[in-house]
């Protein structure tokens, strides 16, 4: 997969199937938009590109932070996994957002001579989402570039969306925010650097920055973490580790069993398996490590180890 940065290229000569949008945690609505765009790419003998954004639109529209389903370097990831020719990533600034939708288009024509633009039921473009489906059908007339609309993608009856996926990670209901996603809930990261708090009391973990993220109920979860090729089981927690910071940010630390090397800067997946228990402040470091040893135990027994 071809990966550009801005819309500052030199026109290809090679026709293309388009679709626009955020995709973040790009969940099974958005791989029925993507496996859309493949098949109408091979019919035309054109090659598939997707545009998104490396913020959240409504990070610059309304001017609060939206909690994020992914990474991106996971939302690119696994647009990657879907075979797509060229990924299109632009930051979503208040240039774009004053847009016209005529107007986003044509800049993207101008730079990719897209044939046909696929969108999902309730995609919107443009200032104060002008772009609306008749209008972009409008603008494919005078722009000379197909449109294909999308019906919306449900599971069981209920429609899947972003904001109902956030709120199930929200509630711990990890299990029906995986089906929606079409895969277990994920963090995919780079491991940083953390205050080696881990070792000192003999449990080593692996940090993950959450920031930004949508994130489950604060607590112990059994956890499998993916590098490369290789899986590793393990525990972790999720909080503010009050027994040992007073510091309110949220931390992920990842204690992994029988293992000791260093993948600092390393991005890894780590897959949240199953809860355990509520955070809670330890009056003293031992009875903190007498925990960690049942939680490890209890994560093990989940893991089937």
């Amino acid at each position: 997969m071809e990966i550009l940065t801005s819309l500052n290229f030199s026109k290809s000569s090679f026709p293309y199937v388009l679709t626009i949008g955020n995709f973040d945690g790009l969940h099974l609505g958005h791989k029925s938009v993507l496996d859309r765009l493949k098949i109408i790419a091979k019919q035309k003998s054109a090659q598939t590109a997707v545009l998104t954004f490396s913020n959240h639109p409504a990070n610059v529209i309304n001017k609060s932070p939206t909690p994020l389903l992914c990474t991106l370097e996971h939302k690119v990831q696994l647009l990657e996994k879907e075979d797509i020719d060229l990924l299109i990533l632009i930051p979503f600034s208040p240039e774009v957002a004053v847009q016209s939708a005529a107007t986003f288009l044509a800049g993207i024509k101008k730079a990719l001579p897209f044939e046909v633009l696929v969108l999902g039921n309730d995609a919107t473009l443009g200032k104060n989402k002008e772009g609306n489906r008749e209008a972009v059908e409008v603008i494919s007339k005078e722009q000379d570039f197909e449109v294909e609309y999308l019906g919306d993608y449900s599971i069981d009856d209920m429609r899947i969306s972003s904001s109902k996926i956030r709120a199930c990670i929200r509630e711990g209901n990890l299990v029906q925010a995986a089906q929606m996603f079409g895969r277990p809930y994920s963090i995919y990261a780079p491991i940083t650097k953390g205050a080696g708090r881990g070792s000192q009391i003999g449990f080593p973990t692996a940090n993950i920055a959450v920031n930004d993220l949508c994130l489950p109920p604060l607590g112990v979860y059994a956890v499998t973490l993916k590098h490369l090729d290789n899986k590793y089981y393990g525990v972790a927690n999720l909080g503010y580790a009050p027994t040992l910071r007073h510091d309110l940010k949220t931390i992920f630390e990842v204690h992994l069993f029988n293992y000791n090397s260093d993948l600092y800067g390393e991005p890894v997946e780590v897959i949240f398996n199953k809860y355990i228990r509520p955070e809670q402040r330890f009056d003293g470091i031992e009875q903190l490590k007498e925990q960690i040893g049942k939680d490890i135990q209890t994560a093990k027994y989940i893991h089937g180890i």
